[in-house]
């Protein structure tokens, strides 16, 4: 892909010729209604909320997610939890989404950049001290 964009081109044109449709937009406006759908308890909404805000003030990080990264923790839950072929999601598929959903929505702090630790890393401490719901 970096080759093709690069490559005997200017600027950001990239062929798109070759590029075969997997799915119409009505085909994503549909799984996205479908995602919509799985059910996810209270508890288990709170408990993504929880895992975000612990985001903020951590020990490794100088700032951390807000209310944006808590709803997409939620939504990538209910992908996730499609995708497994259930129509619920669990507290293990926000766990299971904390790093994609947040681990760009996080800065880590100067002493921890000298540190040497990783986004990651701090996000994996997180996780482990908030305790999950039990459904």
């Amino acid at each position: 892909m970096v080759k093709t964009a690069t490559g005997h081109q200017v600027g950001d044109a990239l062929p798109l010729d070759k590029v075969q449709r997997c799915l119409t937009e009505a085909d994503v406006a549909r799984l996205q209604q479908c995602v919509s759908e799985v059910l996810i308890d209270d508890r288990v909404v709170d408990y993504a909320v929880r895992l975000t805000r612990a985001t903020r003030g951590a020990v490794g990080l100088g700032n951390g997610a807000g209310s944006r990264g808590a709803i997409a923790l939620v939504r990538a839950a209910r992908a996730a939890a499609l995708i497994g072929g259930r129509d619920y999601a669990t507290p293990d598929d926000v766990k299971r989404q904390v790093l994609p959903a947040l681990r760009h929505r996080v800065v880590l702090s100067p002493d921890a950049q000298l540190e040497g630790r990783a986004v990651d890393d701090v996000l994996r401490e997180i996780v482990a001290r908030v305790d999950a719901p039990r459904l």
